[in-house]
C-alpha cells in the first residue's frame, strides 16, 4: 500500500504554526527568581525599594507584611505540615525513621 501524500495550503500552515510557535517560545522562557528581605526600620522601606529598584534586571518590588508566628503555625497546619503523635515513644520512633 503507497503512503498518502497531502499538502496543506500555506494559509493552514501558518494557523498551526504561529500558536505552536508561541507556546514554545514561553516554555522556554525563564523563571525569574524572587528573593526576600526582612527590614527592622519600617522608615527605611522607601529608599531601600527605590535601592533595589535601581539594579538591573529586577523585574517588581511587593512589599508585604511578615507573618507573626501564629499566622505561620496556622499556615502550617492548614498546607498539612504538622505531625501528631500519642505519646513520646511514638515521637521518638518517628525521628528515628528518619
Amino acid at each position: 500500500m503507497a503512503k498518502k501524500k497531502y499538502i496543506i495550503p500555506d494559509e493552514e500552515h501558518q494557523m498551526v504554526a504561529e500558536p505552536v510557535a508561541e507556546c514554545a517560545s514561553t516554555v522556554n522562557a525563564p523563571i525569574p527568581a524572587q528573593i526576600t528581605v526582612n527590614i527592622e526600620d519600617v522608615s527605611m522601606l522607601k529608599e531601600i525599594k527605590r535601592a533595589i529598584s535601581m539594579i538591573k534586571g529586577v523585574v517588581s518590588i511587593e512589599k508585604s507584611s511578615a507573618m507573626k508566628s501564629y499566622e505561620r503555625a496556622r499556615a502550617d497546619v492548614k498546607a498539612g505540615r504538622v505531625v501528631e503523635f500519642e505519646s513520646l515513644d511514638d515521637l521518638k520512633a518517628y525521628y528515628d525513621k528518619l
